[in-house]
């Protein structure tokens, strides 16, 4: 991934998933979720899922 991400802790992404659904989906970026200090996984809105399994698929 290019460019700063914003991360989360993934006990906080249960606290604040709404939020963070609307934060990969209004601002088109992703975000880091943590465990052990290192990102395990990241939210992207949908939109830039299709857009990436489209490219892959080319």
């Amino acid at each position: 991934m290019r460019g700063s991400m914003f991360t989360v802790t993934s006990t906080d992404v249960r606290d604040r998933v709404a939020e963070l659904i609307r934060r990969a989906v209004q601002g088109n970026a992703p975000v880091g979720i943590t465990r052990y200090g290192h990102i395990e996984a990241v939210l992207i809105s949908k939109e830039r899922y299709d857009r990436l399994t489209k490219e892959q698929e080319n």
